[in-house]
């Protein structure tokens, strides 16, 4: 036999520190050794058990719970340690970045959505805060973050979004085939017959989606009722015709008379007309008859301003005033 001492047993990593006092397994402990130690709390939903066995590391055999950790210091002392994580480490940090980055990309992708100017921005960020938004439901599924609202806010403000983007560019598409944005008045204007450059009856004012406006048949209608408070009646024919080759919308067409230039004193038109309105189909002509009362014989001609549908601009005509023949 070697007369060498016995080589020293390997150190147990896990063993407490050698100033603490070894404790027997879970038979009563020492009378000086203070109260009992208390339970350990239950093992949180999801933690799974750590170290050896099924229970986790125990390194006094004191405490026998799944996924605990006791760490002893000083005399028998005892500090309850981190639950475990899914995968049997420390519980990782939750992944919250998919859902806040799905309710951020939402909520500017709406505001963007109905700006004229920067709505092409909001479908691409709708769709990125819709793709951010599933993933961020499904990481939340797993447990492995907290905000599974915020991802399904940032889903359903994705969506919103893109409706909303693709609407105002179908919008603006329409703006633009229709001449709402030709010119800095945003409507088509008439080739002639412009503000304090009237045409003279019989004249046509044609604009570029071949939309024809002419003004004839200009004659005095009598004395209007007296109710009506107005010297004379002038009686003139507003005709429209579709020289194009879409169907023109007339809807919100306005005919309004003048006494002055100026316009700040419309005559009123007892004609009845409510102006044009509905589609006029390429090829088509649409006359109206207009009565408007003259107040008195001291005008000798009147302007007639003409707007044949809300995306027009208004084309003006100087009207003479007939003698009155009553």
């Amino acid at each position: 036999m070697s007369d060498q001492p016995d080589s020293p047993a390997p150190r147990n990593p896990w063993a407490p520190p050698a100033d603490v006092p070894s404790q027997a397994g879970p038979g009563p402990r020492p009378a000086d050794s203070g109260p009992p130690l208390p339970p350990p709390p239950p093992l949180a939903p999801g933690a799974e058990a750590y170290g050896d066995g099924a229970y986790g590391y125990d390194p006094s055999g004191q405490y026998d719970q799944p996924g605990q950790y006791e760490q002893y210091q000083g005399a028998g002392g005892y500090q309850p340690g981190y639950l475990m994580g899914p995968y049997g480490g420390w519980s990782p940090t939750p992944r919250n970045g998919f859902g806040l980055t799905a309710l951020v990309l939402g909520i500017v992708g709406v505001v963007l959505s109905v700006m004229c100017v920067f709505a092409i921005l909001g479908a691409p960020l709708g769709i990125a805060a819709i793709i951010f938004g599933i993933v961020g439901r499904r990481i939340a599924k797993r447990g492995e973050s907290t905000n599974g609202g915020q991802a399904l806010a940032g889903l359903i403000l994705g969506i919103t979004a893109t409706v909303l983007s693709a609407g105002m560019l179908v919008t603006i598409g329409l703006s633009v085939n229709r001449g709402w944005l030709d010119n800095g008045s945003g409507m088509r204007e008439p080739d002639r017959g412009t503000y304090g450059s009237p045409l003279a009856v019989g004249e046509t004012a044609r604009y570029d989606s071949g939309l024809q406006v002419t003004i004839d048949g200009v004659q005095d209608s009598g004395r209007p009722p007296a109710t009506q408070g107005g010297g004379s009646a002038l009686k003139f024919t507003v005709t429209v015709k579709n020289t194009g080759g879409g169907t023109e919308n007339l809807d919100y067409g306005d005919v309004s008379a003048y006494a002055d230039q100026e316009g700040d004193n419309p005559l009123k038109d007892i004609s009845g007309q409510d102006g044009f309105s509905g589609q006029l189909a390429p090829g088509a002509v649409r006359s109206l008859d207009f009565i408007v009362v003259v107040p008195n014989a001291d005008y000798e001609s009147v302007e007639v301003d003409v707007s044949p549908g809300d995306a027009y601009d208004y084309a003006y005509w100087n009207v003479p005033v007939p003698v009155p023949t009553s």
